[in-house]
């Protein structure tokens, strides 16, 4: 009997530190000091609705360098004609907000995974800003 109770004690303190190890490695990366919270969920609420209005003009100004390089009007085309297709907008079901910083330059960045919900689908949209708050990445599926 006291065989079984330390093989047992030992089989669930191993799965503790397991679970641990598993979550700890699979949390988000926490966001820099440098960026507010609340300011990275309200700008990718902005990004959402000039998507919306298919705004390139908006986006446009607060793209960083790299983004109006790369989104090119026909791009602006295909994301329209995608987000088009998923009806009319409903509503932002759920906004998460980590940091991750890029490991060449070592520049921080916020990344906000904006869950939009449409009248036939819902789309799944990851904005990514500097600090100075430009727009650095933006994708959805």
């Amino acid at each position: 009997m006291n065989t079984f109770k330390i093989q047992l004690f030992v089989t669930l303190a191993f799965t503790t530190i397991l679970s641990a190890i598993l979550l700890t490695a699979c949390s988000a990366p926490a966001l820099s000091a440098d960026f507010n919270e609340n300011k990275v969920k309200l700008l990718s609420q902005d990004v959402v609705s000039l998507l919306n209005a298919q705004d390139s003009k908006g986006l446009r100004a607060i793209f960083t360098e790299q983004m109006n390089t790369a989104i090119t009007d026909d791009v602006f085309v295909q994301i329209y004609a995608a987000i088009e297709g998923g009806g009319k907008f409903e509503v932002i079901d759920n906004i998460t907000v980590v940091g991750s910083t890029d490991k060449s330059t070592g520049e921080e960045f916020a990344t906000a995974v904006v869950t939009a919900k449409y009248e036939n689908q819902t789309f799944t949209y990851t904005i990514t800003f500097n600090k100075q708050m430009q727009l650095a990445g933006l994708y959805y599926r």
